[in-house]
Parts: structure tokens; sequence; C-alpha cells
């Protein structure tokens, strides 16, 4: 009686099991693909900036690190890997394994000038990469220290430059750098002296120029505009077409001088060229997304950062818009 008694009970527990086998099979939901782990994004996300922490491009690469998190649910971390005038960071981009999607470059008009140095040629061009999107449009600027006595607008500035030295900082020397490039232009064109030393970032320029150890800085408005807010700098004209909303009150250098120059850096992503053509969709949109939100719009509104949202074919082209200038008054 008790072996019959053992066997009933073992067959009920085996039936028991089974049930409980079934039911847990029917919860999943057949062919369902992917799993939570094959999702992407499901891990860190890297910006990488080219150039030192606290200049504008910095700034608004952790503004939108903050806004992308926000929407996607993950860490979106920026990290800077400055030198050379972007190209430390560009070319282990596009020479390393990137191809997971997770690390995206930052990007701007420095880079497609880098194959026309004379001095140091790089060998990578828009074609070695995948655009995303823009991010801002910001005009340069000419300041000068509010205690500054030698000069006070742009034509007494000129005037001292004819006959005196004047030292500026640049992220890059010769075609590869708007700063560089506004130089050389003041120099062509009105006959001054303006020598400019290397630096890794906008940060390092602001940070020289407001210690005296360079005589004036081209800057973007967002790299200028809290020390001018305060009063800690002066602004003698913008490189626009017209005057900017965040500085209406300084004259474009066409206003102030009779000639012309449109200088901007145009900042945004882009993708190593092994990245896969869906996950460029996917963080296109995704940055274009992000771009969206008001806490983001009133973040880089504070900053003075015109908001640009171009993305694709033709961000390239704003990318290459300034060829033509630079090309020309570098000769």
């Amino acid at each position: 009686m008790k072996k019959l008694f053992a066997f009933v009970s073992a067959c009920a527990l085996a039936l028991s099991l089974a049930a409980c086998s079934n039911g847990s099979g029917s919860t999943s939901t057949p062919n369902s693909g992917k799993t939570s782990s094959d999702k992407f994004p499901n891990e860190t996300i890297t910006l990488v900036c080219p150039f030192s922490a606290g200049g504008g491009t910095d700034i608004g690469a952790r503004n939108m690190a903050t806004a992308l998190a926000a929407d996607l649910g993950i860490n979106v971390v920026v990290e800077n890997q400055t030198g050379s005038g972007g190209w430390v960071a560009w070319t282990d981009l596009i020479t390393g394994d990137y191809d997971d999607g997770y690390t995206i470059g930052l990007i701007n008009h420095n880079f497609v000038f880098g194959e026309l140095d004379p001095e140091n040629p790089r060998q990578y061009n828009l074609e070695d990469v995948q655009v995303l999107c823009n991010q801002v449009v910001d005009y340069d600027v000419l300041a000068i220290r509010a205690n500054e006595t030698r000069f006070s607008d742009i034509n007494s500035f000129i005037e001292y430059a004819k006959s005196n030295p004047i030292l500026i900082s640049a992220q890059a020397t010769g075609i590869t750098d708007g700063e560089a490039t506004k130089a050389e232009w003041f120099n062509k064109t009105f006959g001054t002296q303006i020598t400019v030393i290397p630096v890794d970032g906008a940060s390092d320029s602001r940070g020289m120029f407001l210690a005296g150890d360079t005589d004036i800085l081209f800057g973007s408005i967002s790299d200028v505009n809290s020390s001018y807010q305060s009063g800690e700098m002066q602004l003698l004209c913008q490189f626009a077409e017209e005057r900017s909303a965040f500085i209406p009150e300084i004259p474009t250098v066409e206003e102030a001088t009779g000639e012309k120059l449109v200088a901007f850096a145009a900042r945004g992503y882009f993708y190593p060229k092994n990245v896969s053509a869906d996950k460029v969709e996917f963080m296109t949109e995704a940055l274009l997304k992000a771009m969206e939100r008001s806490d983001y719009i009133e973040n880089m509104a504070a900053l003075g950062l015109e908001l640009d949202n171009t993305s694709g074919e033709a961000y390239a082209e704003l990318l290459n818009s300034q060829m033509e200038t630079r090309l020309s008054i570098w000769g």
C-alpha cells in the first residue's frame, strides 16, 4: 500500500511540474525577435569632443548629452580628446574600432580644411565619416579686455595693429582654423601684424586672453557671452551677415569697416564610416528629437548658442560652406 501511494505521489508531482513548464512557456511572445540585450542603445554613449573643456563646442555637447540621456533613458557622457586642432580625436575615431554606434564624434568646419593645410595636410575628409546633424551655428566676434587702453573700437585697433605686433591664440594655425583665418584676413585686408599661438581649445584661448598673455580674442559668441555680459570683455564687431539677436548692439565687421567677412562655427555630430546605416538613422533622429526639448533650448539660448538642425547631406554642405572664403584668404 505504501509503495502504491509513493507511485501515485510521484506521478502527480511529475504532472504538476509539466503543467508549470507549459504555463511558463506560454508567457513568451512567439517570434519576439530582439531581447533587451539586443536593443540599441542599451549602454553608455560617449560624445567625443576634440577640444578642451569649457569652450562652446564642449558646453554644447554637454547640453546635448543631458537631453539625449533624458530621451533615451541611458547614460551619455562627454569625453575630451584634445590636440592638433581636433585631429587627435578625429583620427582616432576614423581609424579605430568604433562600429557599435556607442561613440559619436563632434565635428566642425576645421575638419573639412584639414587636407588643404599646406604645412600638415590630413589624409581624411568628409568621405571618411558619416555626418549626422548640426547642433549650432555660432558666429564669430572680435573681443578686447574691458580695461584695454591701446584701442577702443575696430578702427583704432586696426591702426594700432598696423604698426604694432598683436598676439592671438587659436586651436590650430593656417587654413584649418577659423581664428587663424580671421587673423590672416585682417593682415591682408588692412596690413595688420597679427601672429597666432596654437592652443587646444576655446577655453584655453579665453584664459590666455583674460590673463593678458594675448592682445585680442577671436572667438564665437558662446565663447565670450558670459564675459561680455559681466563686463569683463568688450566686443568690437561680429563676423555675420547681420547682427545676431544675442548681441544686437554690436556692429558687423562690414558695418564697422566697410569690408565684409562672414565667419562662424557649425558644430555637430558624426559617426565613423563603419557604423551601420540603421544606427546612423536612429541616432540622427534621436539627436534631432533631443534638440526639441524645452530645457535644452533654454540652456543653449542662455549661452548665446544659435540652434541649427541641418542634417545629412545638407549638413555636409554647411560644413563645406566656408571653403571658398578660406581659400581666397589664404591664396
